[in-house]
């Protein structure tokens, strides 16, 4: 899907939720915050962390998204609430498509519609 990287879609009532695999580096709405904090309502939620440095087996890795197929990926499946997501992490989330078009662009919605 235009270069993102999306590891499935899923189709939820009349919209679909994405699964995404994306390097924290540069997000500001989850660099330097926790799980919790990282956590978007109706946007996104962080479901794995691990690091976004490169897989030293290729034959195990996905070229599209860099995620190892055996069970040593190094993502942590059940990333505690407070773990702060730092610079050099990689994150699965589940979003929607409007979640996923807000963390890539960096356009952030109109401040009514923010969280605090």
């Amino acid at each position: 899907m235009m270069g993102r990287h999306v590891l499935g879609v899923m189709p939820v009532e009349r919209g679909s939720l994405l699964f995404t695999c994306v390097d924290v580096a540069g997000h500001p709405e989850l660099e330097g915050r926790s799980v919790h904090e990282a956590f978007r309502e109706n946007e996104w939620r962080v479901l794995a962390v691990g690091t976004a440095g490169p897989a030293t087996d290729p034959s195990s890795v996905d070229t599209l998204t860099g995620l190892r197929f055996d069970r040593r990926s190094g993502f942590d499946w059940r990333p505690a609430q407070g773990r702060v997501l730092r610079a050099g992490d990689r994150v699965v989330l589940a979003t929607t498509r409007r979640g996923l078009d807000i963390l890539m662009s960096g356009v952030q919605p109109h401040p009514s519609d923010r969280r605090d």
